[in-house]
């Protein structure tokens, strides 16, 4: 019956969504790393960024039409769907799995997604806003990949891009899944032919601190005798991921975090 052939194409999709759940779950156990964000699946800490990244921007999706690049697993979309109250929501993923997995585990009737390359992607409306969430670090053809997202987008269109910062910029970052990671000053210049940047936050920094440069060799014999190593205030953390305002940091002394950047179209 028809009823039996439903249940039966639910049962495959249950077990396929199981199967990448299993997955993602060994590359942690096992790599101690994943590039996928499956809520549940990932380091705590790792998992929490994601998720406030797309609460803190649901209040500027509201009734819009809204692409969402690289949207993975599709919980992202997902938000600014529901709390966001996007009027429509376009997810794009190059992983035809993880839109398999997305339409299956978080479907929405404002939510499209195709599995397509985030560099070429076009559809048949331009957005109101795009977001792009940690992924312009994986692309070597990341010019191209800005110019599309430009192109995409609506004269008065808002762009939502974020990217880990360094202290300086390398081509070959740590991270085995990224290309490229920009420093502070060299990633707002990479969107300024295309994008005015209205406002910047950061989320999870690490500033460099000159506390122990400053102190006296008497203030540093104390601190020895107090048991206080050497290295201790060489950094100055943040990892309650909250998005802050960057101007209240000296940005010269970035070591490690993100940078979230909200963006118009010029």
């Amino acid at each position: 019956t028809d009823k039996e052939i439903m249940n039966n194409d639910i049962l495959l999709e249950e077990i396929f969504c199981l199967q990448y759940e299993m997955k993602a779950l060994s590359d942690i156990t096992l790599r101690k790393e994943s590039e996928r964000w499956i809520p549940g699946f990932l380091y705590k800490v790792t998992e929490e960024e994601h998720l406030d990244r797309y609460n803190f921007i649901s209040k500027y999706v509201k009734d819009k039409n809204v692409l969402d690049i690289a949207c993975g697993s599709g919980f992202g979309s997902y938000t600014m769907a529901t709390t966001g109250e996007a009027k429509k929501v376009i997810g794009v993923d190059l992983d035809k799995d993880a839109i398999r997995y997305a339409n299956h585990k978080f479907q929405n009737e404002k939510i499209k997604r195709f599995a397509e390359d985030a560099v070429k992607f076009r559809y048949s409306e331009k957005f109101d806003c795009a977001v792009s969430f940690e992924t312009i670090e994986h692309i070597p053809n990341y010019l191209d990949f800005i110019n599309n997202l430009y192109n995409n987008l609506k004269d008065d269109g808002q762009l939502i891009i974020s990217t880990p910062i360094r202290a300086t910029t390398t081509d070959k970052p740590i991270n085995p899944y990224h290309v490229i990671e920009w420093s502070f000053q060299d990633f707002l210049k990479l969107l300024e032919p295309l994008f005015l940047v209205e406002k910047i936050f950061v989320q999870n920094i690490s500033l460099h601190s000159e506390y122990y440069a400053k102190r006296t060799l008497l203030q540093r014999i104390k601190d020895k005798l107090r048991g206080i190593p050497p290295k201790m205030n060489s950094k100055i953390e943040y990892h309650n991921g909250i998005f802050e305002d960057y101007s209240k940091f000296d940005m010269s002394k970035i070591e490690t975090g993100y940078v979230i950047c909200v963006c118009k179209k010029k």
